[in-house]
């Protein structure tokens, strides 16, 4: 994985404000000391992530009953497992972090009959926490001007801009904004669902379990019917964190949801 960093992509002072501090705030660049973006110092970052796992499947009892197991675990590789959990992300220096993930997979089959297949899979995916500290951002917020009317004055533009250094970020933070998780907010309309509050809700572990049949109604020279039931049961669990409160509890958000599935299934022969 490769990215393009600007050291001093972020870097300006709020002397030029509308109504500039007596003490302005500059935010330079650490290399040259210029106070507006520039390219200097700009540098390629590349990563090298992999993984290593292992699988296995045997039948057992004159084959009425199939096991089976699979693992990985590496850097970089989330984007390969089902939940596609983050692979990266980035440190304050805007280098790229590799973010460590562990997948896995239990199988449990059994055919009592030739009528019968009954299943039962687990399935879970677990990312590590790679939060940092250290983060600057800028924000700059022009107001344009408004020209007079015969009711009221003209308004001049305005120009204002704000610093945040030593942020938190990164990956499952601890000190994360994890406050509105658990607080269901109302949508501003029947079209438009809530923005979820403040909840960076970074995933640490999720995982699935699935119970099902199916039951073969007829196999034979005019192709196949079957049905079947399945049952999942998912839970997605989240890093805690404590708005970067140290004397406050963390908070973790978690998620669960309940599905049955039903087939009916004709295969051409």
């Amino acid at each position: 994985m490769s990215c393009r960093t600007f050291p001093c992509g972020v870097v300006g002072t709020n002397a030029t404000d509308t109504a500039p501090p007596a003490t302005p705030t500059t935010l330079a660049c650490a290399a040259t000391n210029p106070t507006t973006p520039s390219s200097f110092g700009a540098s390629n970052d590349t990563r090298t992530g992999g993984g290593i796992g292992a699988s296995a499947r045997v039948s057992a009892a004159q084959k009425k009953v199939d096991l089976g197991i699979q693992a990985v675990a590496g850097d970089g590789i989330g984007r390969y497992g089902s939940a596609q959990l983050a692979d990266i992300t980035l440190r304050p220096d805007g280098t790229q972090a590799l973010i460590r993930t562990v997948h896995g997979l239990g199988v449990v089959e059994l055919h009592p009959s030739s009528k019968w297949d009954l299943y039962a899979y687990y399935g879970a995916e677990y990312a590590f926490r790679a939060g940092y500290q250290g983060y600057d951002s800028i924000t700059i917020t022009k107001t344009p001007a408004i020209p007079a009317t015969a009711t009221s004055p003209a308004i001049p533009a305005t120009t204002t801009t704000g610093f945040k250094v030593n942020q938190i970020g990164g990956y499952g933070s601890p000190f994360a904004n994890n406050s509105g998780c658990n607080t269901e907010s109302v949508p501003s309309n029947q079209l438009t669902p809530s923005g979820g509050g403040s909840c960076a809700g970074d995933t640490r572990l999720i995982w699935e379990g699935t119970l099902g049949f199916w039951h073969k109604i007829y196999n034979g020279p005019k192709g196949g019917l079957r049905w079947g039931i399945q049952y999942s049961y998912i839970t997605r669990s989240g890093w805690s964190g404590n708005n970067n409160v140290l004397t406050a509890p963390g908070v973790a958000p978690k998620a669960v949801d309940n599905m049955i599935f039903t087939s009916f299934r004709y295969y051409i022969p």
